[in-house]
C-alpha cells in the first residue's frame, strides 16, 4: 500500500534539487532529470502542475527554467502533495461522510480521521527548506 505517489515523491525531489541551487536563478529541467535520475518528460508535467499550483515560476529563453515562486521556508510539504495529489484524505469517508451509509455509527471513522489529520499536521509542519536542510529522517509525529 503507497499513501504518497510517485508524483509526491519525483516532486518533492525536484523541488529539494531547485532548494540545493539555491539563488542561482531558473534551472533546466534537463539538470535535474540528470542530477535525480528522473524522466525530463515525467518532470515536466509535474513542473507544470506545481506552476499552476503557485509552487514554481518560469522563465523563457536560453537562461530560462524553473525557480521556486516562493522562499523555501514558506512552502510546506502538504501543500506540495495536494498540489500533485489532490486535496486528498487517506480514507475517502474522513472528509466525505455521506458517502459512507455507516458513518453517523461508525466507530472507525474517529480512528480515520485521526490519522488524517496526524499525516496532515506533520506535512504541513514541514517546510521544503526544512526537508532540505535534513539528510536524516529526524521528523517525529
Amino acid at each position: 500500500m503507497s499513501l504518497i505517489s510517485t508524483r509526491s515523491r519525483y516532486g518533492l525531489l525536484l523541488l529539494l534539487d531547485l532548494v540545493d541551487r539555491g539563488a542561482a536563478g531558473p534551472c533546466d529541467l534537463s539538470g535535474i532529470a540528470q542530477r535525480q535520475g528522473i524522466s525530463e518528460t515525467y518532470l515536466a508535467k509535474l513542473a507544470v502542475a506545481l506552476k499552476a499550483g503557485g509552487v514554481l515560476r518560469s522563465s523563457r529563453g536560453s537562461r530560462g527554467g524553473y525557480e521556486l515562486a516562493r522562499p523555501a521556508s514558506s512552502i510546506d510539504l502538504l501543500g506540495v502533495v495536494e498540489v500533485l495529489e489532490g486535496r486528498s484524505p487517506l480514507v475517502e469517508c474522513t472528509d466525505e461522510t455521506a458517502s459512507c451509509e455507516r458513518s453517523a455509527d461508525c466507530r472507525a471513522l474517529p480512528i480515520w480521521a485521526g490519522l488524517n489529520r496526524i499525516v496532515n499536521d506533520y506535512l504541513r509542519g514541514i517546510s521544503l527548506a526544512d526537508a532540505a536542510a535534513s539528510r536524516t529522517a529526524d521528523y517525529v509525529i
